[in-house]
């Protein structure tokens, strides 16, 4: 279940980060350096223990004998061959949901409003900005000379284009309606009752949105908004109806992005060339290639020269020695903007009593489950926020280490003891539920027998399942599972309600706390920084302790790419498909 698809990204800031979703010192690295830089400690003889939060930064592991370099590459002058797992070829991004995807849509669909650094803050895009002092009205001004692909001028109602698509009745794609955040009209605009949207003003190009009440995520929707030439599409966007976008190709789109769309060969390959009107300076490579790789062979299709760069590549001393012994190879180690964690269906009565919960985490030896599959690549999480934020905390977080007797104890606490046979019932009623898992998954087939060991000492009885992965996120968004192994994406964005919140959009928990409800709209009202932090301290602290699923952990993720590339770049918050004007080829 290699391919990366987008999950838990509910927001149009999506577009600005990524993912599977804070860099220590917003440090980038640069080949150049790599080409003399000593090799990292995370070379394969480094300890296999699992790692800590304080070990998950960016780290290089520079390449040793560029001279090994293979024909294959070093023929390519002007063209970069990016690996990837899959492309589904939704490469519009008001419509794309893949991870994968997005090495094409990011740099082909259009640029922001506003971007974000390597730490997570949002910089001036497109647009300088302002945030008037009650928070209701956000100014954005236009930087002069902003040309698309075609040399015809960006201009302040292009963006609308775009707030009007997805805040359509009709519009159907992963992104939230901006209506969620207050925009003033929006939802009439929605419902039909009004042609525009009340709370956006053009002026030249200035373009202002007026809120109805503060909302510190409206920053992120609304900074992170793309253009769309009115004089080239403009007539495809009717109200009540806007699959004329839906449907667009996006072959030859024009653009204010980096990059153009030139050739799509189906789950093969896509081709794109470089826009010489970018805001940002014209891309220094003039051709990019998005290459299916099959998965499991990334490493392989690096060292041969069939790609110069993939960002999929399994972090773990196996890979990283054989990168290493390539000679000619980079890897860039950092922290996934993310998290692994384990999906309990809160419509199960078996999981509704919070000590159970409780009981079964503490029952999981997530330490030795991480060294296993990922050794110092990873660390045992315990918060849904990663730990590079600067939301990040660990006070008054419970760890849950691994503790039988304690789980035992909860148990019973809450009412469960053991039959004659050893099973454990409670009201007649035996503890006996089902994980669904996909097969070949490196995580669940290491954690489904420990915990199917560590239950059954307990007297639980659980079983597993397997499925392909459609029919797994067919059962989860459906929830007609027991339990279920996910990983989720997060954004500089720190609002994810939608998971955890009664009712949320991917709240496919089916769980409800009215206490975390109300700490998550009273984050949502702040604008403070310190106030922020702390009420979203007591957000990680509710859900640390409740549980409404289990956080395993967070892994690293490996760039490997070869030294032909300068200038490389990336962060967690910044990955390769936001870098490629950047790139240089030697």
């Amino acid at each position: 279940m290699k391919k990366r698809k987008i999950t838990g990204f509910a927001s149009f800031a999506l577009a600005a980060c990524l993912l599977l979703s804070s860099c220590n010192g917003g440090s980038t690295a640069s080949s150049q350096a790599a080409d003399s830089a000593p090799a990292s400690s995370a070379s394969s003889d480094a300890s296999s223990a699992a790692g800590t939060q304080a070990d998950s930064e960016e780290k290089l592991i520079a390449a040793t004998d560029p001279s090994k370099l293979p024909a294959a590459a070093s023929g390519r002058k002007d063209t970069l061959v990016v690996g990837c797992a899959d492309l589904s070829g939704i490469f519009n991004q008001l419509y794309a949901s893949s991870a994968d995807d997005w090495h094409v849509s990011i740099p082909i669909s259009g640029s922001q409003l506003l971007d974000n650094d390597d730490k997570g803050e949002m910089i001036p895009g497109t647009a300088t900005y302002k945030v008037s002092d009650d928070g209701l009205t956000y100014t954005f001004t236009l930087k002069d000379g902003d040309k698309y692909s075609d040399g015809s001028p960006v201009k302040a109602e292009d963006y609308v284009n775009s707030v009007k698509v997805i805040c359509d009745k009709s519009y159907d794609g992963p992104l939230s309606p901006l209506y969620n955040y207050n925009l003033v009209g929006a939802q009439d605009y929605h419902d039909g009752k009004a042609k525009d949207i009340s709370g956006v003003k053009v002026d030249g190009n200035k373009i202002e949105f007026k809120l109805s009440a503060p909302n510190a995520s409206a920053i992120y929707q609304l900074g992170t908004i793309i253009p769309i030439s009115t004089a080239k599409y403009g007539s495809l966007i009717k109200q009540g109806d806007v699959n004329g976008i839906k449907n667009l190709s996006m072959i030859n789109y024009v653009t204010n992005g980096s990059y153009t769309l030139t050739d799509y060969k189906a789950g093969q390959s896509a081709t794109m060339k470089a826009n010489p009107n970018y805001y940002k300076g014209a891309p220094k490579i003039p051709t990019i290639i998005v290459k299916v790789v099959a998965e499991g062979e990334e490493m392989q299709a690096v060292t041969t020269g069939n790609v110069d760069i993939d960002d999929e590549v399994s972090c773990n001393d196996d890979q990283i020695a054989i990168g290493q012994q390539a000679g000619f190879v980079n890897m860039w180690v950092q922290p996934t903007l993310g998290y692994g964690w384990v999906g309990l269906n809160h419509k199960n009565d078996l999981f509704k009593d919070q000590k159970v919960r409780q009981a079964l985490l503490y029952a999981l030896d997530r330490k030795s489950l991480v060294n296993s599959v990922y050794g110092q690549y990873a660390h045992v999480q315990n918060i849904n926020q990663t730990a590079q934020s600067w939301l990040y905390t660990e006070d008054g977080i419970n760890s849950y280490d691994y503790d039988l007797k304690k789980a035992a104890s909860l148990l019973q606490e809450a009412g469960w003891t053991k039959d004659a046979n050893g099973n454990l019932t409670k009201d007649g009623k035996q503890f006996k539920f089902t994980f669904s898992a996909t097969k070949g998954n490196a995580v669940t087939d290491v954690m489904l027998p420990m915990m199917i060991d560590a239950y059954k000492q307990l007297g639980i009885n659980m079983q597993a399942e397997y499925v392909d992965w459609p029919t797994l996120q067919q059962k989860f968004e459906k929830q007609t599972y027991d339990m279920a192994f996910m990983a989720w994406g997060l954004t500089p964005d720190p609002d994810d309600s939608y998971v955890y919140c009664t009712g949320g959009s991917e709240n496919y928990l089916a769980y409800s706390n009215p206490e975390l409800d109300k700490a998550y709209k009273t984050a949502l009202t702040l604008t403070d920084d310190n106030q922020r932090k702390a009420q979203y301290a007591k957000v990680y602290q509710i859900i640390n302790n409740d549980l409404p699923n289990f956080i395993i952990y967070q892994r690293s993720d490996c760039v490997a790419f070869n030294t032909r590339i300068k200038n490389f770049a990336c962060a967690p918050y910044n990955l390769i498909f936001n870098q490629y004007y950047k790139y240089e080829l030697q």
